[in-house]
């Protein structure tokens, strides 16, 4: 087990996005990210087009792909009107992204606080896609 363990933290440090891992990112409400997880990172990168800015030493590498921040203000949009109506559970939406070329799967998860939007999380599960995953679909519904 020991050496498993090893190999896999080798092979996440040589940059190499490891498939069946999950990549997880927590975001508060004003998208400000409370957590993103190394396989997460390296996802969207894969999501960035590589440009010439990109390479230079003071780049930002923390800042959203626009298909995260799009998908996180759909997210949004649903739990002030789940909220509005009193509606109470978690849902998710989930998308395929292939703006590089490297296509990458997320499932978005409104997660609702009983004391308004402002105190709700917006989680995103990253995955390199296989073929079943490529279709757009969207679930309303409290069930994960």
């Amino acid at each position: 087990m020991e050496d498993q363990g090893n190999e896999s933290q080798t092979d996440m440090s040589s940059g190499k996005v490891l498939l069946g891992r999950p990549g997880i990112v927590v975001l508060s409400p004003s998208l400000e990210v409370l957590h993103m997880n190394l396989q997460a990172h390296l996802l969207i990168c894969d999501m960035v087009p590589t440009t010439p800015e990109a390479q230079q030493p003071n780049h930002r590498t923390d800042v959203l792909p626009p298909a995260l921040i799009n998908l996180a203000g759909e997210i949004l949009s649903v739990l002030r009107s789940r909220h509005e109506i009193s509606e109470k559970g978690q849902f998710e939406i989930r998308h395929s992204a292939n703006e590089s070329g490297k296509p990458v799967f997320i499932r978005g998860v409104g997660v609702p606080n009983g004391h308004g939007v402002e105190h709700a999380r917006i989680v995103f599960v990253l995955s390199g896609t296989s073929a079943n995953h490529s279709e757009n679909h969207r679930s309303l519904g409290s069930g994960l």
